[in-house]
C-alpha cells in the first residue's frame, strides 16, 4: 500500500466516522476511539493483555482540541494515560500548554487539585491534620530506595515537628518484588487497627528488609508483629488469612495510577510531586518551599 493511499484511507476513515456536534468540533466515534487506543498501545509498547481503551474524552474549553484518557491493565494494576489530540485526531501529545495562563498559578492549581486527591479513602498518618504541610509517600517495603527515604523522613526536622508536617503512607508494592505485596497487606492489616501499629510495623519491615525473603516472610513477620505493643494478634492473623486488607492496597495502586505515579518512592508535598530518592538537602528545601507557599494561604502563588 502506497503512502498516498494510506493517507487517503485515513482521511476517509476520519471523515466517515466523525460527526459534527453543535460546537463545530469533530467528534470521536467509537471506531475512531478504538483506532486511537490501538495506536497508543503500539506507541507505548503495551501488550495485548493491557486491553487499552479510550475511557474518557472531553473538548478543551474554547478549542477543538481533545483531552483523552486511556485505561487498561498494567503490571502495577490499572493503567491510566492522558493525552491531548489535535482537532483532526492526527497528532497526540502528553502536554497541552496554554500560554494565556500564568504558569506559576497553573502549577499551583494543579498541586491544589492533587493535594485533595491524595487524601481520598483511608490511610495511615502521623502528625496533625491541621499541619501546614501534608507529605504523602507512595512506597514499597521491598524497595531499597524506599527504605532510604523512610530514614530521611524520620530524621527530617520539619517532619519530626508534627505541628508542621503531616506524613501519610500509601501502598505501591511492585509486582516484580516477591514479598512486597504480602508486606503491604500486613502493614495495611496493622493500619486497620491503629496508626501506631502501622508505623511500628512500617519501621520494623524497613529495618529488617535485608533479612526478609519470600521463603521466610511469614516467620519474619511473626517475629516482628510479636514485638508490637497493643496489636491484637488474633485480629491481625484473621485479617491476613482472609486477605481483608487487599482492597486497601489495590485502592492505593489505583490512586497512584490516577496521579501519574510511575514508581517508588514518590512523594507529594502539598500536592506537588517529587519522584525518586531526594538528598536530605533537596527534601528539606522542597518542604521549605511548600511551607512558604502554604503561608500565602488563599492569596495563591507568588508572582514570578
Amino acid at each position: 500500500m502506497t503512502a498516498r493511499r494510506t493517507i487517503c484511507l485515513y482521511l476517509l476513515l476520519v471523515a466517515s466516522l466523525a460527526a459534527r456536534p453543535g460546537d463545530g468540533c469533530t467528534s470521536i466515534s467509537p471506531v475512531a476511539g478504538e483506532r486511537l487506543a490501538h495506536y497508543v498501545a503500539m506507541r507505548y509498547h503495551l501488550p495485548a493483555s493491557a486491553a487499552l481503551k479510550l475511557d474518557e474524552k472531553s473538548v478543551v474549553a474554547g478549542t477543538c482540541y481533545w483531552k483523552l484518557t486511556f485505561r487498561g491493565d498494567g503490571v502495577l494494576g490499572p493503567y491510566r494515560l492522558t493525552l491531548y489530540s489535535s482537532p483532526d485526531m492526527r497528532f497526540l501529545s502528553s502536554d497541552l500548554f496554554d500560554s494565556s495562563i500564568d504558569p506559576a498559578r497553573e502549577e499551583y492549581a494543579e498541586a491544589q487539585e492533587k493535594s485533595v486527591r491524595v487524601l481520598e479513602g483511608e490511610y495511615a498518618s502521623t502528625g496533625s491534620p491541621a499541619s501546614s504541610l501534608t507529605v504523602v509517600v507512595f512506597s514499597d517495603f521491598q524497595c531499597a530506595y524506599c527504605k532510604r527515604l523512610s530514614v530521611l523522613l524520620a530524621t527530617e526536622p520539619l517532619v519530626r515537628s508534627t505541628d508542621k508536617v503531616r506524613l501519610i503512607f500509601r501502598h505501591m508494592p511492585a509486582t516484580q518484588h516477591d514479598w512486597a505485596e504480602r508486606a503491604a497487606e500486613a502493614a495495611a492489616c496493622a493500619q486497620v487497627q491503629s496508626d501506631a501499629a502501622f508505623w511500628s510495623l512500617h519501621d520494623a519491615l524497613f529495618a529488617h528488609q535485608s533479612e526478609i525473603t519470600a521463603k521466610n516472610f511469614d516467620a519474619e513477620l511473626g517475629t516482628l508483629i510479636s514485638r508490637i505493643a497493643r496489636l491484637d494478634l488474633g485480629g491481625f492473623q484473621q485479617c491476613m488469612d482472609r486477605r481483608m486488607s487487599f482492597g486497601i492496597v489495590a485502592r492505593d495502586r489505583r490512586l497512584a495510577g490516577a496521579l501519574g505515579v510511575k514508581g517508588t518512592p514518590t512523594l507529594f508535598i502539598n500536592g506537588k510531586m517529587l519522584t525518586g530518592l531526594p538528598s536530605a538537602n533537596e527534601l528539606h528545601n522542597s518542604l521549605l518551599d511548600a511551607l512558604r507557599l502554604a503561608r500565602i494561604g488563599t492569596k495563591g502563588p507568588p508572582d514570578r
